[in-house]
């Protein structure tokens, strides 16, 4: 009876997930298992490890991360609620450990040590944070009385300068830009979006002036000194693309690698346009459109204020962080490190993704069928 009711489940767990959006991903993230192959043998070899430390690494993580993803896909809604409630607890607990115990990495402590794995808190947190914001809009929007939107720019405004303390100012500007993205498809008056949009720029210009490293990243863009570390990276960044052309030069024949420090992590669409050329460029840039574009679809219609203000965040978030990954590898905006979502090296990364898609599954079924298993 037990092995039938299991299988009843998985079949209607089948029928009622979006099987296109679930495909997509898992697409992508085979990308990122056959990349890391060619980009991280030769940051393992220059730290004096086994050539294929990192790949076995990431070949590890990525079940587990799929695992994660489709166990939170069986949540209902409310269970989405309370696990983030949860998370957003025990994120903030990790967060503030990592900058007592944390170890600095490049000036920053943004990794914790924990259970013999390194952990970066913040990534997690940005997927809680959507649907904490999610929750708090669609509280106000069934009843007006409550104050879902001061809630949010609370729980936001203990989040932010933890991190900032980092310091980890990419984040923070991804945070900041979901949220205001989500209150916007909530409906607020354009007054109030003008107030935030106001405030966001003020804060930037405070952030330019508070962090030298970012002024100097955003001094040396705009001025294009060519002297620099930062310059270096992208100029190899560029002509890795131009050398990779239409097809690529093959896998494992790029260079790269070799020269760029983070060519794994924040370089990474450097390498696939080297060996993997633009065809392969063009598929990736594709599949996160589809993983947005269908995403919205099924939740436009949803009666939910909380469903669809938790997908959009999520899929906003990740096409985000796609973008400024692309864009700061093509030399669009100042350099910033941030990974590719499901393709860079980095557990945390991939894990973290993979519990926003798994919420975006969850609330775009059909059904909901956790229930069934409490």
């Amino acid at each position: 009876m037990a092995t039938r009711r299991f299988g009843s489940l998985l079949r209607r767990w089948v029928t009622s997930i979006d099987r296109v959006i679930l495909f997509s991903v898992l697409t992508v993230i085979a990308i990122g298992v056959w990349v890391s192959m060619s980009s991280t043998p030769a940051v393992a070899m220059k730290l004096s490890l086994s050539p294929f430390h990192f790949v076995m690494h990431h070949i590890i993580i990525t079940p587990v991360a799929c695992l994660l993803m489709i166990f939170i896909s069986f949540l209902q809604a409310r269970h989405v609620r309370k696990l983030a409630a949860i998370g957003y607890i025990m994120c903030l607990v990790i967060i503030v450990c990592t900058l007592l115990i944390g170890a600095e990495i490049k000036g920053a402590r943004r990794w914790v040590n924990m259970f013999g794995f390194s952990i970066q808190p913040s990534e997690f947190m940005k997927p809680i944070l959507v649907v904490m914001t999610a929750w708090f809009v669609a509280e106000q929007y069934r009843d007006r009385r409550f104050p879902g939107i001061l809630m949010s720019i609370i729980g936001l405004a203990i989040v932010t300068p933890l991190i900032l303390a980092q310091p980890d100012v990419g984040m923070v500007v991804v945070m900041v830009a979901t949220w205001i993205a989500q209150i916007f498809v909530s409906g607020v008056s354009i007054t109030m979006m003008v107030a935030f949009i106001s405030s966001v720029m003020c804060a930037l210009v405070g952030i330019y002036f508070t962090f030298p490293h970012c002024a100097d990243r955003v001094n040396r863009f705009l001025m294009g000194n060519s002297s620099d570390a930062d310059s270096y990276q992208i100029r190899k960044s560029l002509d890795a693309f131009k050398s990779g052309g239409f097809f690529g030069k093959g896998p494992g024949e790029g260079e790269i690698k070799t020269l760029v420090p983070d060519a794994h992590s924040d370089f990474v669409f450097s390498v696939i346009g080297e060996e993997f050329g633009f065809l392969m460029c063009f598929a990736i840039i594709v599949l996160f459109v589809i993983i947005f574009a269908r995403s919205i679809i099924r939740v436009i219609h949803s009666s939910s204020m909380f469903s669809f203000s938790a997908v959009f965040g999520i899929v906003f978030q990740i096409c985000a962080q796609t973008v400024i990954n692309i864009c700061t590898a093509l030399d669009i905006i100042p350099t910033k490190g941030m990974t590719l979502p499901f393709i860079s090296y980095g557990g945390s990364s991939l894990l973290a993704s993979a519990v926003g898609i798994g919420i975006v599954l969850s609330l775009t079924k059909r059904n909901s069928l956790m229930h069934e298993i409490l």
